[in-house]
């Protein structure tokens, strides 16, 4: 068993941590309780725990004064659980520059945390592994000062230029840039792959992004089962385009309930946009949706521009590239193939379009983007 304390000043919180929590059945022992940083570093130096969850906001000493303390001044290494009900940027930056290895948001959602446990259970056991290893060997308290200096050498890196891409994604994710999404997330990924900053860098920037995102839209019906898919939290399948899609399906999402709170349930641009919906694959004009609507066909383009943003030919080829978006990570259609399922009599115009909305080719995306 793997031992664990938990720091935090609300009552109701402690008491989900012992209830809630099926500490044993992932391996791990709650050895203590405490309400604030000071009372967690005694806590900590009678128990010498392999886990430390603490709450950000404390009274006496914070989460952040705390898990200072642990990694600066007594050198703790093994694994640190930030909770919080909060979303800033500072403390995102204070955790990552820390190593914290979890950013876990209020309200406590059991099987959530049951994951999070498990996850850690294999570096918990290699860190166990390597102190045995060294058991028995003397090492000079000058050799462990110029081992921990190393240690934190290698690990430096430019915090703010990866807060900054944090920042970005989420800003893309909002605004339905599927295109720069795509490419902001490899970017972030491309960091570990050419050892500009190790993998845990980045696996920490991602639960922040994550963790932001199930703060801001994790009661959102609509967007639960894509923000609790797993993925979030397989590295191993992020190369094959997985957090891409993840990003862009959560901001193709936001963007329909968006357009839902635009038109409303009623009115006429609503009606037009449920008209296009059903008949995009077709070749659909202006005139045809103001016919079937009883609406005179110049009012209709007017009203659709202004509340919609975009002329209503640009809106029939935006949901065309998003279908072929889905067809060409999904399927194996060939690309004439898939212009002609959606209305386009002419595979290059079609491309046009593609990369028009997009930033890239049809058959560079589906390369980049099917596993």
């Amino acid at each position: 068993m793997y031992k664990v304390i938990v720091a935090d000043d609300e009552p109701f919180m402690l008491e989900g941590w012992r209830t809630m929590i099926n500490w044993r059945a992932c391996g791990y022992e709650l050895c203590g309780t405490a309400t604030d940083g000071e009372e967690a570093l005694a806590l900590f130096n009678s128990v010498e725990p392999d886990l430390v969850v603490t709450d950000i906001q404390m009274p006496v000493m914070d989460g952040l004064g705390l898990i200072h303390t642990l990694r600066e001044d007594l050198a703790y290494t093994s694994k640190i659980v930030i909770v919080t009900g909060y979303s800033d940027f500072n403390y995102a930056k204070q955790a990552i520059r820390y190593q914290v290895d979890q950013y876990v948001l209020k309200p406590l959602v059991p099987e959530e945390i049951h994951q999070i446990l498990m996850e850690m259970i294999e570096p918990l056991d290699k860190r166990r592994n390597e102190q045995k290893q060294q058991n028995g060997v003397m090492v000079t308290d000058e050799a462990y000062e110029n081992h921990l200096n190393e240690y934190r050498i290698s690990q430096e890196y430019d915090l703010e230029q990866m807060m900054n891409i944090s920042k970005e994604i989420l800003a893309l994710i909002e605004a339905e840039n599927t295109y720069s999404i795509n490419i902001a997330v490899s970017a972030l990924l491309e960091k570990s792959e050419k050892a500009e900053v190790s993998l845990e860098w980045v696996h920490h920037v991602i639960r922040y992004i994550h963790g932001e995102l199930l703060r801001r839209y994790g009661k959102r019906e609509d967007c639960r089962e894509i923000l609790c898919a797993k993925e979030w939290h397989e590295a191993a399948s992020w190369s094959s385009g997985t957090l891409q899609d993840l990003c862009i399906r959560l901001s193709e999402q936001l963007s329909q309930s968006e357009l839902k709170q635009k038109t409303g349930t009623g009115g006429l641009v609503a009606e037009a946009v449920n008209e296009l919906k059903q008949h995009y694959r077709s070749k659909i004009k202006l005139q045809d949706v103001a016919n079937r609507i009883h609406v005179n066909s110049a009012y209709l383009g007017q009203q659709f521009k202004r509340e919609m943003g975009v002329s209503f030919s640009d809106y029939v080829h935006k949901l065309r590239v998003e279908e072929a978006r889905k067809l060409l990570r999904r399927t194996n259609m060939k690309i004439t193939d898939i212009a002609f399922r959606l209305g386009y009599h002419d595979a290059e115009y079609f491309t046009q379009k593609f990369r028009a909305h997009t930033g890239e080719l049809p058959s560079v995306y589906k390369n980049k983007n099917q596993g």
